[in-house]
């Protein structure tokens, strides 16, 4: 029995719609989790990301990353509220009022914040990948001593693609930081009361949502080309 218009009809919207919803799943699950936004409060994208070790496929367009070094002036109160920032923007260190110590015959203290190849550091915890570079962080007051922090200074990383977690390096140990982070222009950021050498990290393996993404796009697709296949073989038959 052949089948009537109406049903055909029916059949190819059904096709059409379950193609839809599927991309739209796909974008709705992958979305939060892309390393870039197109629109994003009117913000432009994020420059790409500078690698001391790039990945393969990022070496030929890798530019190295830079480095901040800062002096902050003291006085009786201590320091006063400044950043430093590393050049390129990709890390940067900043100290409330008073976050460091007044020291006798100290006027001012020099900050650093390097990068640093996370392969010629401890690997950190199992289950976990530090996503871009790690960054050291130097304090110390003139006279050479090591700042004493009366208060915790605040840790910005940008990271390239998936960090969920902020981590600090002391001696062969890494801690885990109260971080908080800012998808949009893929930074993460923490308080401290250390210095030391700090890393984005996230899932050692891409996030099960990216797959998830992945997998619902690849079926909308699929339902796409069946219904175009479809129509095409009724085509060819009514010829």
């Amino acid at each position: 029995m052949q089948p009537t218009h109406r049903g055909r009809a029916a059949r190819e919207f059904m096709w059409g719609l379950a193609a839809g919803a599927l991309y739209l799943a796909a974008v709705a699950s992958t979305w939060p989790l892309a390393p870039i936004r197109i629109l994003y409060e009117g913000e432009a994208p994020p420059l790409p990301y500078r690698w001391v070790h790039p990945p393969a496929e990022l070496s030929q367009d890798n530019q190295p990353p830079e480095s901040g070094t800062g002096q902050i002036a003291l006085s009786l109160q201590g320091s006063p509220s400044t950043s430093i920032v590393a050049d390129d923007g990709q890390a940067g260190v900043i100290f409330r009022f008073g976050a460091i110590a007044s020291r006798a015959g100290a006027t001012s203290a020099q900050v650093k914040v390097v990068p640093l190849d996370p392969a010629t550091l401890p690997r950190p915890p199992s289950g976990l990948r530090v996503d871009g570079n790690a960054y050291r962080v130097d304090a110390t007051y003139n006279t050479g001593e090591p700042v004493v922090l009366r208060m915790p200074m605040t840790v910005v990383l940008r990271y390239p693609r998936h960090a969920t977690m902020l981590l600090r390096l002391t001696d062969e140990t890494w801690t885990t930081l109260d971080a908080h982070i800012v998808p949009g222009s893929l930074q993460i950021f923490a308080g401290t009361d250390h210095t030391g050498v700090f890393a984005a990290v996230g899932p050692a393996g891409p996030p099960p949502a990216v797959w998830v993404g992945y997998a619902v796009a690849a079926a909308a697709v699929i339902g796409a080309a069946a219904a175009v296949a479809a129509r095409l073989l009724r085509a060819r038959r009514r010829g």
